[in-house]
C-alpha cells in the first residue's frame, strides 16, 4: 500500500469521525456535560435507580487510546504461516479462520481451566501468536474460554482477533477456533475517552438501556469502525462495551459506545470504497 493511498483512507475516515462528532454534539443539546458534569451524572445515576436500572460502581476516569488499523489475517497471511508449526492436532483454514481439534483432549479441573490455556498459549506447538491474545472473563462461559487480541494494552472485542477454546462437560479442552488481526498500525497520536460512567449515563439518557435491567459490566476495549477497500483493513476505534440484562425475561444485549466521541455504534460499520484512489 502506497502512502499516498493510506492518507486518503486516514482523511475518508476522519471525515467520517467529524461527521459523527457534528451528530454527537446536535444530539447532545439537551444533556450537556460542562463543569456541571459531576452533578449532572449523579443526577441520571439516581434516575437510573428510580426506573429499577441497577449497576455497580462506575469510574468516571478518563482513559487514553488510538485510531488503530488492521486486517484480519487470511490466505497467506501470518496466522496461516505460524500455523505450520503446530502439531499434535488436526486444523483447517478457511476465511482467515483457523479450526483445530486436539489429537487428545487436554485434562483440566473446573478451577484451572484458564491456568491451563495460559500454557497453552506459550507453547508455539500448540497455539499461534498466544502472546498476543488474553483471557476474557466478558465474553466466557462454561464452555467457552475466550481470549482476545489486545491492541495498545486493551481487548479486541471484534471476531477479527480471538481465541475461542471448546470445553467439555468433562473439563477437557477439545480443541479451539483462531482469528487474528495483522499490520496494526497506529492512525493519529493518542486521545482521551469517555469516562465508564459518561458512557453509562449517556446510553441512558439516549433510551438504550431499558428500565428494570442490570448492567452486568461495561468495558473499554477496540471495535471496528469502519472498513475500507484497500487491503481489506478496518479502522478501529476504543468503545466501551457494555452488557446488559433484563430482569423480568432475562434478556441479554450488548450495546457499544464509541469512546472518542460518545455515539452509538453500530452494528454493521461502514465501507469506504477506497478503490479510485489506487492510482492517486
Amino acid at each position: 500500500m502506497n502512502f499516498k493511498r493510506i492518507q486518503w483512507i486516514f482523511i475518508l475516515a476522519f471525515l467520517l469521525f467529524d461527521i459523527f462528532v457534528g451528530s454527537s454534539l446536535i444530539l447532545e443539546t439537551k444533556f450537556t456535560v460542562s463543569n456541571g458534569q459531576q452533578n449532572r451524572q449523579s443526577t441520571v445515576l439516581k434516575e437510573m435507580r428510580n426506573d429499577s436500572i441497577s449497576y455497580g460502581e462506575l469510574s468516571n476516569k478518563q482513559q487514553t487510546g488510538y485510531y488503530i488499523a488492521g486486517k484480519k489475517s487470511s490466505d497467506g497471511g501470518v496466522l496461516e504461516q505460524e500455523a505450520g508449526k503446530l502439531r499434535n492436532q488436526n486444523f483447517r483454514l478457511s476465511s482467515g479462520t483457523l479450526t483445530s481439534e486436539f489429537d487428545k483432549p487436554i485434562k483440566t479441573t473446573k478451577n484451572n481451566d484458564i491456568r491451563r490455556v495460559d500454557r497453552l498459549l506459550k507453547n508455539k506447538k500448540m497455539v499461534s501468536l498466544g502472546n498476543h491474545y488474553r483471557y476474557n472473563k466478558e465474553l466466557s462461559d462454561k464452555n467457552t474460554l475466550v481470549y482476545t487480541q489486545m491492541l495498545e494494552g486493551k481487548p479486541l472485542f471484534s471476531n477479527d482477533g480471538q481465541i475461542r477454546f471448546r470445553i467439555n462437560s468433562d473439563h477437557e479442552i477439545t480443541g479451539y477456533t483462531q482469528t487474528y488481526l495483522q499490520d496494526v498500525e497506529i492512525l493519529r497520536q493518542r486521545s482521551n475517552t469517555i469516562s465508564q460512567r459518561r458512557a453509562i449515563t449517556w446510553l441512558y439518557k439516549h433510551n438504550q438501556i431499558p428500565n428494570n435491567s442490570r448492567i452486568r459490566w461495561s468495558v473499554l476495549s477496540y471495535s471496528k469502525l469502519l472498513n475500507t477497500t484497500t487491503d481489506d483493513k478496518a479502522v478501529y476505534v476504543p468503545t466501551w462495551t457494555v452488557e446488559i440484562k433484563t430482569k423480568n425475561s432475562g434478556a441479554i444485549q450488548q450495546l457499544q459506545v464509541n469512546a472518542f466521541n460518545s455515539t452509538v455504534m453500530k452494528e454493521t460499520p461502514d465501507s469506504v470504497n477506497t478503490n479510485s484512489l489506487n492510482n492517486k
